[in-house]
């Protein structure tokens, strides 16, 4: 098994997309985990809209928005269907940001965690559906099933026994029927089950 891991510039544009997919084609025939960060600078967007939360600024909803034509510009460049599912899938993801956005703010960390984790969610399923209309079979593996940590929010601590034992499972599940598989880097689950993010250049040590 090989690990491969694109960061967001890697991943910025429907052209970039393209350009990781034809990466991965070469090595389509061997057993890959690829590990992909959100794309371009969502996560410093996601970060703002984070502030804006929990300052009460009025601006996450107009930051949320500018997020959404972002990612709908990128499904635009890789998807002809305007109807495809991966709009749906889009779709729900920024609903789920929504429901925290009508919450009454909680800690910073936490809510930073909740909200940031939808960066690599989004950008992992856009390039999964993307590969597997291009003739590129993959699995979409969500790594919070996988990776669990404790509640240490924005610098969350491994649980490396049961992490492993949890990777090993679904990694030989999964490669009985495909040799490619997509998931996150950067984030993670709480025992919980709360999304938590594992620190700046989290996507590289993921991987």
């Amino acid at each position: 098994m090989n690990v491969f891991k694109f960061g967001g510039a890697s991943v910025k544009d429907a052209a970039a997309v393209k350009n990781a997919g034809e990466i991965l084609k070469l090595h389509s025939n061997e057993q890959l985990v690829v590990v992909i960060s959100a794309m371009g600078k969502v996560t410093n967007a996601l970060e703002k809209i984070v502030d804006a939360y929990i300052n009460q600024t009025g601006e996450a909803t107009t930051l949320l928005d500018e997020l959404k034509k972002y990612h709908l510009e990128i499904l635009s460049g890789l998807f002809a269907d305007s109807k495809h599912e991966v709009y749906n899938k889009l779709n729900n993801f920024l609903v789920e940001i929504e429901w925290v956005l009508e919450e009454t703010p909680r800690e910073y960390d936490f809510v930073y965690d909740q909200i940031v984790s939808f960066g690599e969610l989004i950008s992992t399923t856009i390039v999964s559906e993307w590969l597997n209309d291009n003739g590129i079979t993959n699995q979409w593996l969500d790594v919070r099933d996988c990776l669990i940590t404790d509640n240490t929010y924005r610098e969350g601590k491994i649980d490396w026994e049961v992490s492993t034992n949890l990777f090993q499972s679904r990694l030989n599940d999964i490669f009985k029927q495909s040799n490619i598989v997509i998931t996150q880097g950067f984030i993670g689950s709480t025992t919980e089950n709360f999304s938590i993010t594992l620190g700046r250049e989290g996507s590289d040590y993921t991987a």
